[in-house]
């Protein structure tokens, strides 16, 4: 299954794919923020249709060597099969060939399959749970606010993947 860099013509694909959430506005979204450098989105496809998605931070945070892994989305019809995991080992594959080491992400409490599929890859909960709240307009698109009360999970990267 191919990973690739997402161009924004994979718009209509990933709003097909991943329905009812995240929506269209939202998705569009990401693209803006990527066209400012907040975020490089990647895709997956399978028989040439994308079906699944991931962001990472395209440079490391203030201690040189964490990066962020977000807004992993896999259609539904497809989950279960495996996708996310690929879409995880590619972010985790950009981090090192990038020369960082660590990368983290914020999950909800309540995404169990979530927490659950992080921490089979060696995804490590750092503290308690606490309130993120987020909202970013960015080129224009609406965004919505976010609140929700998340587990912070990091990896520290071995070996050359």
């Amino acid at each position: 299954m191919p990973i690739r860099p997402a161009v924004e013509s994979d718009l209509p694909q990933l709003v097909s794919a991943l329905a009812p959430d995240p929506g269209r506005a939202q998705l569009a979204n990401r693209f803006a923020e990527q066209r400012v450098g907040i975020r490089s989105l990647l895709v997956m496809e399978l028989d040439g249709k994308v079906v699944g998605t991931v962001s990472v931070s395209p440079g490391a945070e203030h201690d040189g060597t964490t990066r962020r892994l977000f807004a992993l989305d896999v259609g539904s019809k497809y989950r279960r099969r495996g996708f996310g995991a690929l879409l995880i080992a590619e972010v985790e594959r950009i981090v090192a060939k990038d020369g960082h080491s660590v990368v983290r992400l914020e999950v909800s409490v309540d995404n169990h399959a979530a927490i659950s599929l992080y921490e089979k890859f060696g995804y490590e909960k750092i503290g308690l749970p606490r309130k993120l709240v987020w909202s970013r307009g960015v080129d224009g698109h609406p965004s919505e606010d976010v609140v929700e009360i998340s587990h912070l999970l990091r990896k520290v990267l071995t070996g050359s993947l």
